[in-house]
């Protein structure tokens, strides 16, 4: 029974000897500047959002007449989106225009001040020569034409302010046709037709898709790496396709709550299948 507990405890021993040989050995390989470090790119979520939400308004007061469009829809630049009761304002243009197109006023004076210059040139002629008209006469026939000079001045002057008056009435008119100012989707309309909308009070609301941005919140870590301008990718989840960018905007302040900071980046691809509201992840390399 001895014998056999000998060889139990000599056997254990060189088990244990071994076994701590093979994990000094492999304890050799580890780097423990390493563990715990992540050993994989971190990808930092977000979103796409519109460059800016813009609040559109007539600049005149008046009943909606008519909306072109549906929340929800995407417009192109210039786009009609709604427009007033509008039908004095168009009488007035047409009546406008008619008074600009009338030149026979104009033309008559014209014909005057031909015949008034015809006539002095006659009585000059003739004094000169002759002596066969009186010198009165010869000034009373320069006065009518100088009069006449007069007379179209005038008349040319009141055509131009009649113009203006034109131009004027036609921008009435345009004011109360509201138009998209940029490539957009309708996210909220605030009047309806029928109703009254005054003026510089939104009717609706625009997402501005000009140019996409994509907004993340990351570690002070990693936006310390990030510049203004600087070239970057964003992955588009659900298409899982990459576009170009650049940091816009790296925010000075970071959120005492949860210790990140806010960063902007302007997506210069302007792909139709692109939309605000997608979720995307801005990769950077360890």
């Amino acid at each position: 029974m001895k014998r056999k507990l000998q060889l139990i405890s000599t056997a254990f021993f060189v088990f244990y000897v071994t076994g701590l040989a093979a994990q000094s050995e492999q304890d050799d390989s580890v780097d423990y500047l390493t563990v715990g470090l992540a050993s994989v790119t971190p990808v930092l979520s977000g979103f796409t959002t519109c460059r800016a939400e813009l609040e559109l308004a007539f600049a005149v007061s008046g009943l909606v007449r008519k909306t072109f469009v549906s929340e929800g829809q995407v417009v192109k630049s210039g786009e009609t989106l709604m427009t007033l009761d509008q039908e004095i304002e168009r009488i007035d243009v047409q009546r406008r225009q008619a008074i600009t197109e009338d030149d026979a006023e104009l033309r008559s004076a014209v014909a005057r001040m031909n015949i008034a210059s015809q006539q002095m040139q006659s009585a000059e002629r003739i004094y000169s020569k002759t002596g066969g008209i009186s010198l009165e006469e010869v000034q009373n026939r320069t006065l009518a034409f100088k009069l006449a000079e007069i007379e179209i001045s005038r008349l040319q002057a009141q055509a131009r302010l009649n113009f203006f008056d034109y131009e004027t009435a036609h921008e009435n008119l345009a004011r109360r046709t509201l138009t998209a100012p940029s490539n957009g989707i309708i996210s909220k309309i605030e009047i309806q037709t029928g109703e009254s909308a005054k003026n510089n009070e939104p009717v609706m609301i625009l997402c501005d898709l000009s140019q996409l941005e994509f907004i993340s919140n990351i570690p002070v870590g990693y936006a310390d790496k990030l510049i203004k301008g600087m070239a970057v990718q964003i992955e588009i989840v659900s298409q899982n396709t990459k576009v170009k960018g650049k940091i816009k905007f790296v925010s000075p302040v970071v959120d005492s709550a949860s210790g990140l900071q806010q960063i902007k980046v302007v997506i210069d691809d302007t792909a139709d299948w692109l939309r605000p509201g997608m979720n995307a992840n801005l990769v950077i390399n360890p």
